[in-house]
């Protein structure tokens, strides 16, 4: 149903731009805006992970390859579950809850060999949040009020409302053997910058560096990227995660105004899908691509940005 939908606004989008563009007909802007809208309601709809482990040899691989492939297929069915629920709060909940097994899952993608620290969130934590998500909208369903219902769906509530803490919790335990050795980095280094009397206790530099006109929009761009996208549990730290943002802001720039040629992808270090957009950018399709990749990317998470666009382009 989606292809036929992304079928269908594409040649909104080309009728609609043919007809104001080349006849200067502007009832071709409906169809624009229709194509636009029918993007918008495809990108605002659960967003799916289909996330696979690379093949590793022995008995371990297998293992690993099991609990991982159910961990995904979990996080599928909460955000199947989750559009449906009416609670404002348990909405919010659900959307965090998401949000971190989201960066959990790349993680665990990255690093697979740290998946049975994860087992507790793989074999219970989500297994058993998907249920109660299920049962509460079955509940909700029945439209009864009497007070044993009415207490049940409170329960529940009180519950799910604490699975986020225990999501991260369960993030912290995995991450715990790196957490240690960056500790053991920085007391080691803090000790040879204090013996050298060139260690300062807050951390001040020498000066603020003038920053250019663009350099000031992108920060502050960033920013807002920072305050609306994100606020949950995640393994990225702040400094890292303000840098990510400005890439992934310059590239959906791209990607909406320069798609046509496939620049963003070029900024990415995808250079031959780049030259594949070049190749028929005398079409509609690239442009139109490259808008269905720029909301794409503004609905990303950072960390989502993160481990499927800025590792692979940074390692290349």
């Amino acid at each position: 149903m989606n292809y036929i939908l992304y079928v269908f606004s594409f040649l909104c989008m080309a009728i609609g731009g043919g007809a104001w563009f080349f006849y200067n007909r502007p009832v071709g802007t409906v169809g624009i805006i229709l194509s636009l809208y029918i993007l918008y309601r495809l990108e605002r709809q659960p967003r799916l992970l289909s996330l696979k482990l690379t093949r590793r040899k022995g008995k371990s691989g297998g293992q690993y390859d099991a609990s991982f492939e159910k961990a995904v297929a979990d996080f599928n069915r909460m955000e199947g579950e989750r559009w449906d629920l009416t609670d404002p709060d348990l909405k919010e909940t659900a959307a965090n809850m998401q949000h971190i097994a989201r960066n959990l899952l790349y993680y665990l993608q990255q690093y697979p060999e740290r998946i049975p620290l994860a087992d507790p969130f793989i074999h219970y934590y989500q297994d058993r949040a998907v249920f109660l998500v299920h049962k509460y909208k079955q509940l909700v369903a029945t439209g009864l009020k009497t007070q044993k219902v009415v207490a049940t769906k409170q329960k529940v509530r009180t519950l799910l409302t604490q699975m986020d803490e225990a999501y991260e919790n369960q993030f912290t335990e995995v991450l715990q053997g790196e957490l240690q050795v960056i500790d053991g980095e920085v007391v080691a280094m803090t000790r040879n910058l204090a013996n050298r009397g060139v260690y300062r206790e807050n951390g001040s530099g020498s000066g603020k560096r003038r920053q250019s006109a663009f350099s000031r929009w992108k920060q502050r761009a960033s920013n807002r990227f920072d305050a609306y996208t994100d606020g949950t549990f995640s393994s990225i730290t702040p400094e890292l995660r303000h840098k990510i943002n400005e890439e992934r802001l310059i590239t959906a720039a791209l990607a909406f105004f320069l798609g046509s040629f496939g620049l963003q992808h070029f900024y990415m270090k995808r250079n031959r899908r780049g030259y594949v957009y070049v190749l028929f950018c005398w079409t509609f399709i690239p442009g139109f691509l490259g808008i269905v990749e720029g909301m794409r990317l503004v609905n990303m998470t950072t960390d989502e940005f993160y481990y499927a666009s800025y590792l692979r382009k940074y390692r290349a």
